[in-house]
């Protein structure tokens, strides 16, 4: 990849990230119909939510908000900003969609598999254009530029930890199904997202 390569103009980033943001909230609004979790952040405040009674959007922004000094750090303003917006916009959304969709059947299976290629692809357009989901997705972005290691496989690592939490708050074929969820998403960007293929945003 060369300096010369052409860069996104602003209104291919907002369309991208918008159709990003669209995507990784109805993924959510998916595992909450089947009573399900996922990993990084976005797990963490599912699982929250189920154990408290409190609602996703608002434990999902507060879990990010220390994330966002270390991308600022390690990954510039703009990636946070992006990022701070990104995870902002997908709390709001993932709360107001069930006002406007209603799922009357989800089987846990179709949700895990639906919710891993929406959200993977979601997730595949955040990092295309230079943004997040926050939290555990910021460090695998970061961690795969300095290693070289997949940002797929480093959140796969995170989920192991929190799907084993998940034991002691859901049953054991939720957790199943929460897991087979989070490996189609985390394979959807271990096999597709890798630095090189892309265009600077």
């Amino acid at each position: 990849m060369t300096d010369t390569a052409p860069r996104h103009t602003p209104l291919e980033d907002a369309q991208g990230l918008l159709v990003s943001i669209i995507g990784g909230a109805f993924g959510i609004v998916l595992l909450r119909t089947a009573g399900l979790v996922t990993g990084g952040t976005a797990g963490l405040a599912l699982l929250i939510s189920y154990g408290t009674g409190w609602g996703f959007g608002w434990v999902f922004f507060t879990v990010n908000l220390p994330f966002y000094l270390f991308a600022y750090l390690r990954k510039g303003p703009v990636f946070a900003a992006k990022s701070f917006l990104t995870v902002s916009a997908v709390s709001w959304l993932a709360e107001a969609l069930p006002h406007w969709v209603t799922i009357s059947h989800l089987h846990p299976a179709a949700a895990a598999v639906l919710f891993g290629v929406i959200a993977g692809v979601g997730l595949l357009g955040l990092f295309r254009h230079g943004s997040s989901l926050g939290g555990v997705s910021i460090v695998a972005v970061i961690l795969q530029d300095a290693t070289g290691i997949r940002a797929g496989w480093i959140q796969l690592g995170w989920d192991a930890c929190l799907f084993t939490a998940a034991l002691f708050v859901l049953q054991p074929m939720q957790v199943v199904w929460s897991l087979a969820g989070a490996v189609v998403l985390n394979l959807v960007i271990a096999l597709n997202h890798r630095r090189d293929w892309y265009l600077p945003a």
